[in-house]
């Protein structure tokens, strides 16, 4: 009968129990040793298994490396097979075209040129198109062009490996090259440049071997980092110095795969690769020092130029990479150029150009992507702008013409600097001299930010390749103007900015008449008037500090011949104010007398509020200054056109010759109020006369009287350029530098200023937006009463 569940799994049990139970009777067994017992014969199990599929995977690798062999092998035996059939069948060819010739009568066959194999090289070899496009990209050079045919592209790839034939060698290396490289041993090159051709096309195999040898050894030990150190900061920064220097490079290989190498510069490279190659780096550096400086251009202003220096020089006090970029130009040779980002409207940067003489590519070549049409487009340009004389003669390297008021129609027709292709962007939507679209309205501007925001993100495209190459940022600076549709363009870039960077100090300097030039019509002023106060709002709010500057002062000494019509004048007189109130910021960090963007908010802005700031400034011939000075105060304030320190009897602050703040709207009140200065920041350059007495109060002391005061001392005169107009006579002659006395300062001016704007405001803007605007611009003019004015219209507190 046979056994059912119930017995089997009965009998079962028992099994497995007798197996568990000790051998021996009367002995036990632990529970832990019995499943040690087990967990061990598991793993001995799992370690046979394991054995097995690795024998296996063994195995099936060998095989297929043994099938790939024999494939290979199979592969290159057809290869060698049809080039012998093809060699025998162009022989017979060849031998039937000669007895052909002999019979009758012809010239005998010419000898063909054979390749390495022995296969001969026809005349108008061709290759296939997927082929050429790839040798064509190898080279850095365009794929296809618009309109090009297959034989057009052929030729044109013969043309640029320069040689007869198709049998050209590019390398596969960080950069291919057409040059033959030569061994290791082979890449000590002498210091000494030969003569022959011979000689220096050696060379120059040389300098291409050593720079390829030395890049992918580059390449080799940055992909061995770990993948967190190539994430990191740094490994990305390593990273981006090795492709930089590979691209720079580029323009160093063509010029030796042409010859076109000059000995000017040919001579400084073989210097650097053989101290390089003795491990002489510090050697190898101050080559390319004397490279860069001795034999490149340096393109920068006049400007930024005097405070450059060159060894042996003294080092400058002035830090010039806080507003300049290093680069280097497709020649090989360094640049500087300014880290700024500048819009305008179509035609408003006259005959500047966006890729300028540092940038544009060094042959003709064209750039044009492939296309469906098959006929020729059709080019319509617009008639270019021609350059100035005073262009022209910059870029033949001739000495500039004296500049007139009726020579500047442009700003770029005084500009002396060079710059970087992503600095320029122009605005197309708009033309700078368009009467029917015209771009003076706060809202056109405002909905132009919002359009382009729209479709591209500005901040990732236009602005962060300049700050990500920055190591550390004091803050960003935004010059606008704010009685036109800039102030509604501007006020949409701040509120981007404030969200991406929302703790940074960002200066904003307001330009712009304000409803105050009497020589424009009345319409236009009063559009004037709303368009400064919907600007004040927006960037007096989001502003680290507010700056309106004035294109007409109202208040100008004798020493000043300005026309207010001219804004090359008005630029001129603005930039003297800003470069020196701005340089503490910029001079080395070893210098005691640094003052970072930041340190100067605390002093004028010390409850955080405060952001408007009114500039302004004297100057003077630092040279009649220091004798002035040299004598007693009382017999110095006499001399000639030269500006007189007058100081306040109750805060020892120094008055300024040029109010450049915005128009004074004066509101008609029963007394006037005595102006109240909350804290001011004066920058010096000259030997002013500094009372001791006169130095205020430490911002950071909230108990003691008397308005904050931060002096700073700047080594350095300002520079007369020659683009400067001739408006000062500040002296018995012409002089080329001038001691400036400029500073900022908050008070209770701004708070009139304000109020009387928003009465004006109120009369002209619509109902709807009225009420926002005059309360914002009556909250922003209280932050100037507040902790010291109580309302009576008395000199004094109650």
């Amino acid at each position: 009968m046979p056994e059912d569940f119930a017995a089997k799994m009965k009998r079962l049990i028992g099994e497995q129990k007798a197996k568990s139970l000790p051998t021996k009777p009367g002995s036990f067994v632990k529970r832990a040793e019995i499943e040690a017992a087990r967990k061990a014969e598991y793993e001995a199990d799992q370690k046979v298994r394991e054995e097995k599929r690795l024998k296996t995977l063994e195995e099936k690798r060998i095989a297929e490396e043994e099938a790939e062999a024999k494939a290979q092998w199979r592969r290159e035996l057809e290869a060698q097979l049809a080039i012998k059939s093809k060699r025998k069948r162009e022989e017979e060819e060849v031998e039937e075209e000669r007895k052909r010739r002999k019979r009758l009568g012809l010239p005998p066959l010419p000898e063909k040129k054979l390749r390495e194999d022995g296969t001969s090289v026809a005349e108008n070899e061709d290759m296939e198109d997927e082929q050429l496009v790839r040798k064509l990209r190898a080279l850095d050079e365009p794929a296809i062009l618009f309109g090009e045919t297959h034989k057009q592209r052929l030729r044109r790839y013969k043309k640029r490996i320069a040689v007869d034939s198709l049998a050209a060698i590019t390398t596969d290396g960080p950069i291919p090259t057409t040059l033959r490289l030569v061994p290791e041993k082979d890449m000590k090159i002498e210091l000494k440049v030969p003569k022959d051709k011979d000689g220096k096309d050696f060379l120059f195999r040389q300098l291409a071997s050593y720079f390829t040898m030395v890049l992918r050894e580059w390449e080799i030990a940055l992909a061995q980092r770990t993948e967190e150190v190539k994430t990191s900061y740094t490994g990305k920064q390593a990273y981006t110095a090795m492709v930089q220097a590979r691209e720079n490079l580029r323009p160093l290989f063509k010029k030796l795969e042409k010859g076109e190498l000059d000995d000017a510069i040919l001579e400084p490279v073989v210097e650097i690769v053989h101290a390089a190659q003795e491990r002489r780096y510090v050697d190898a550096n101050d080559g390319y020092l004397r490279l860069a400086i001795g034999k490149a251009a340096w393109p920068i202003g006049v400007t930024m130029e005097s405070y450059f220096t060159y060894p042996p020089e003294p080092e400058s006090p002035v830090n010039h990479d806080i507003l300049f970029r290093p680069g280097v130009a497709p020649d090989g040779s360094d640049t500087f150029t300014p880290r700024t980002l500048i819009y305008d409207l179509k035609n408003a940067f006259g005959s500047m150009r966006k890729v300028n003489a540092l940038y544009e590519p060094d042959d003709g070549g064209f750039d044009q992507r492939s296309g469906v049409w098959p006929s020729k487009p059709i080019i319509q340009k617009s008639q270019p702008i021609p350059q100035s004389l005073y262009q022209t003669n910059l870029d033949a390297g001739l000495s500039p013409p004296t500049l007139h008021t009726s020579d500047i129609r442009y700003w770029s027709d005084y500009s002396r600097l060079y710059y970087h292709p992503r600095s320029l962007v122009q605005l197309s939507e708009f033309d700078v001299n368009d009467t029917l679209m015209s771009f003076e309205k706060w809202d056109v501007g405002s909905d132009l930010f919002q359009k382009l925001e729209r479709e591209v993100d500005l901040v990732d495209r236009d602005l962060r390749p300049f700050v990500e190459e920055c190591d550390g940022m004091q803050g960003l600076q935004i010059f606008t103007g704010v009685d036109d549709a800039w102030g509604g363009w501007a006020s949409g870039w701040l509120e981007k900015l404030r969200d991406e960077y929302g703790k940074m100090s960002i200066w904003t300097w307001g330009l712009g008449d304000g409803g105050g030039n009497l020589d424009v019509p009345r319409g236009k002023r009063l559009q004037q008037v709303v368009n400064s106060s919907r600007s004040l709002e927006v960037l007096a709010e989001h502003s680290s500090v507010y700056i309106p500057m004035s294109n007409k002062p109202f208040r100008l000494p004798s020493y000043l011949t300005m026309d207010s019509t001219s804004l090359w004048h008005v630029a001129a007189l603005q930039s003297i104010a800003v470069d020196t109130i701005t340089m503490p910021s910029r001079l080395r960090l070893s210098d005691a007398r640094q003052g970072t963007l930041q340190d100067m908010e605390e002093t004028f802005n010390g409850t955080g509020r405060r952001r408007i700031a009114k500039v302004g400034m004297s100057i003077a011939d630092p040279e009649v200054l220091e004798e002035k000075y040299s004598n007693e105060v009382a017999q110095a304030e006499k001399s000639g056109s030269m500006t007189s320190r007058q100081t306040s009897e109750e805060d020892q602050l120094s008055s300024f010759d040029i109010d450049a703040f915005t128009k004074d709207f004066r509101m008609a009140t029963s007394r006037a109020k005595k102006e109240h200065v909350f804290g001011r920041v004066e920058a010096y350059r000259g030997e002013w006369n500094l009372a001791e007495e006169s130095a205020g109060r430490d911002p950071r002391d909230r108990f003691n009287e008397g308005p904050a005061l931060q002096r700073l001392t700047v080594p350095l005169l300002f520079p007369l350029l020659d683009s400067f107009p001739s408006m000062f006579d500040v002296g018995s002659g012409q002089c080329k530098n001038l001691a400036v006395h400029s500073g900022l300062t908050t008070s209770t001016a701004v708070a009139a200023q304000v109020r009387s704007i928003e009465q004006m405001v109120r009369r002209m803007v619509s109902l709807d937006e009225r009420e926002a605007l005059c309360n914002s611009l009556h909250t922003i003019a209280e932050e100037y009463d507040e902790g010291w004015d109580s309302g009576s219209d008395s000199d004094e507190d109650d």
